[in-house]
């Protein structure tokens, strides 16, 4: 499986990441994250045993 390195930040970082990605003001180093939660609460209800196997079906085809 491959590794997935995950953020947790505000709704507002998040968006001012966004844009300052989109505006070419701040250039993401590979190591950085690509899936951002505003919770641990939020991660964890995408990551529930149903979720998983609905990611692991998408990710077989």
């Amino acid at each position: 499986m491959k590794k997935m390195v995950i953020g947790i930040a505000s709704q507002q970082a998040i968006r001012a990441r966004a844009l300052a990605i989109a505006r070419g003001d701040h250039q993401p180093r590979l190591n950085e994250s690509k899936i951002w939660f505003t919770s641990m609460r939020s991660l964890a209800e995408v990551l529930s045993d149903d979720n998983r196997a609905l990611i692991r079906l998408n990710l077989a085809h």
